[in-house]
């Protein structure tokens, strides 16, 4: 018998969900309509209890501690009103599980037989969410997009949500009134009336949705400037337009084969293009950007 494999599109939502890998980390966790839920792992409805006992999904911040919010801020976290305990919060995932598929029917279950071969090979999944839009029901036509954390002023109260870049050009805000989609104009129309920002005021209090509520002081976060680029970057990127990662790699090659003062200079402007949050991304996970630091601030010379 020959191997075959099929390929299943399932659909899910998010949800607000904290991870405790030694530091706690913001994440808007995919719940998908077959209980299969990525938190930072694959898991499913009859494991997710025990995500939540061991502490790796977790309910809350306690006081004092802070939480890591990806492309954005550090916040400390002051004083909190949180929502759920852990069977609470595994009925919120299940109720969300069957808000999607109210008849529950397909739900995904891990056999043992499944997670011994996976682990035999060293394979791991994340069933990792790509957003997506519906652009006509004609074909169920759609367009994927890419996620990013923001706050937003709504009503005098602040949220921890996220802006959705796709790959038509438009951007979609988690929770703005009004029209569903937006233009880059209007994204930063609304970072320039601080309706959208990179961090809350001190102790300002803040909605992580259903999660609840804190009182928070943000101990890092990026520069707005640097927030609007990084979304205007993700955008070329889902057109399949040159973005900064890629003119930056570029340069950096260029100078290598080709130093001089005016490599050196565009090797410059391409690299402080790339939103300085996101530069160490230019390297592997070991170099980082350090060669293009070395290059650029410093008289040191490559170790050959």
């Amino acid at each position: 018998m020959g191997k075959v494999y099929r390929k299943q599109r399932i659909e899910g939502v998010t949800v607000p969900a904290i991870i405790h890998n030694r530091n706690y980390f913001w994440l808007n966790m995919a719940v998908y309509e077959d209980g299969a839920i990525s938190c930072w792992e694959k898991t499913d409805l009859c494991d997710v209890m025990r995500q939540i006992e061991r502490g790796w999904l977790t309910v809350g911040v306690p006081a004092g501690s802070a939480l890591s919010v990806h492309g954005l801020c550090t916040l400390e976290i002051i004083s909190a009103d949180w929502n759920f305990d852990s069977e609470s919060y595994r009925k919120f995932i299940e109720d969300t599980v069957r808000s999607i598929n109210p008849e529950m029917a397909n739900i995904y279950q891990a056999t043992q037989r499944e997670k011994d071969k996976w682990k035999e090979f060293h394979v791991g999944f994340s069933a990792s969410p790509t957003p997506f839009k519906v652009t006509g029901k004609f074909g169920y036509d759609t367009k994927n997009g890419k996620q990013m954390n923001v706050f937003l002023r709504k009503n005098g109260d602040l949220m921890l949500t996220s802006v959705t870049a796709y790959e038509d050009g438009t951007f979609s805000v988690d929770g703005l009134d009004g029209e569903e989609y937006v233009s880059l104009d209007k994204i930063h129309e609304l970072f320039n009336e601080d309706i959208l920002c990179v961090s809350p005021n001190e102790n300002e209090t803040v909605s992580f949705g259903a999660l609840g509520t804190a009182v928070c002081k943000a101990v890092y976060e990026v520069l707005k400037s640097e927030k609007i680029k990084e979304i205007e970057n993700e955008s070329l990127r889902l057109q399949n337009k040159p973005d900064a990662f890629e003119a930056a790699r570029r340069a950096y090659i260029n100078y290598l084969e080709y130093p001089s003062e005016q490599s050196k200079n565009k090797l410059r402007e391409a690299y402080e293009a790339v939103p300085e949050h996101q530069r160490m991304y230019l390297g592997d996970m070991d170099m980082r950007d350090r060669d293009y630091i070395r290059i650029l601030y410093t008289n040191d010379k490559r170790e050959v």
